[in-house]
């Protein structure tokens, strides 16, 4: 993302609209069949001989009670209640079912066909190069984990969540069908919001022109470095202009008013406000 300072003449320009981001999706998958369920053959009581010639009648034998059935496991299955997820109907994505307790139900392509995934331990806004690397229920999308929902425009529910947004692939953008996530309600000025850099990569919390947050994959560049729109600021950061600069430098989140930016150091705002949940976000200089 590059903004241009209250100080210098600009606009700003945010190049991480989320709400309307367009992804390479990328999803492993894994499922398991399991071996189909033969019931024991039942055991017929062998019939009495006669003895010396002479018949004898054969002892009665009670017939099976519910009781017994149960005990040589011939219990019928319990109903299938998982709402699945058409066109594929292997699982159900919101609320997640279908799946072992070690499986996340995902997204697999781009006509919305679901399947079961192994699941990772990423947190939600954590970095991720596949949905195989997030905690259970958690899609790997913007390079980071994020939480299904199936209401875009909505507000999601979950603690540190925002609002449900549509996925998109392609060119020109095409919405995924039955793939919707929640937005990551993060800080901009905390470095471990979207789990700071792993092997996976390097999470930042990044914002919109709406002032709407979330987790994405970002990049490694550091406070007074120059950046741009390949190459990105680290968490924590945004990549500022000041006047007429076309190469932007990174400059640490604040809040505007606020001592964030340490003793009597001013947090300055930009040309165009920043506003998150009510308050201002600017840059330390």
């Amino acid at each position: 993302m590059r903004l241009t300072w209250r100080s210098g003449v600009g606009f700003v320009s945010c190049l991480c609209s989320l709400a309307l981001a367009t992804v390479v999706l990328a999803a492993c998958s894994s499922s398991s069949e399991r071996a189909p369920y033969t019931e024991d053959s039942p055991t017929v009581p062998p019939e009495t001989p006669a003895q010396n010639g002479t018949p004898v009648a054969s002892p009665q034998t009670a017939p099976a009670t519910s009781q017994t059935e149960t005990d040589a496991g011939t219990q019928p299955d319990a109903p299938d209640t998982c709402k699945r997820t058409a066109p594929s109907n292997t699982c159900g994505l919101v609320p997640q079912c279908g799946c072992t307790l070690a499986e996340t139900c995902d997204v697999e392509d781009s006509s919305g066909n679901v399947g079961c995934v192994v699941a990772g331990k990423a947190v939600m806004g954590a970095p991720c190069v596949a949905t195989a690397g997030c905690a259970l229920g958690l899609s790997c999308v913007f390079g980071t984990c994020h939480a299904f929902c199936d209401t875009p425009g909505s507000a999601c529910t979950a603690p540190k969540t925002g609002g449900c947004v549509q996925v998109k692939s392609g060119t020109p953008a095409t919405a995924i069908p039955n793939f919707s996530v929640c937005r990551v309600a993060c800080d901009l000025r905390d470095v471990s919001a979207c789990g700071g850099t792993t092997a996976a990569g390097t999470g930042v919390c990044q914002v919109d022109g709406n002032g709407l947050t979330d987790c994405a994959m970002g990049g490694t560049r550091t406070v007074g470095q120059s950046c741009t729109p390949t190459d990105e600021c680290g968490p924590g950061l945004v990549c500022a202009l000041t006047g007429t600069a076309t190469t932007g430098a990174c400059r640490k989140w604040c809040r505007v008013g606020k001592t964030d930016c340490g003793g009597t150091v001013m947090c300055s705002g930009f040309q165009t406000k920043v506003i998150v949940a009510g308050v201002e976000h600017g840059v330390c200089p």
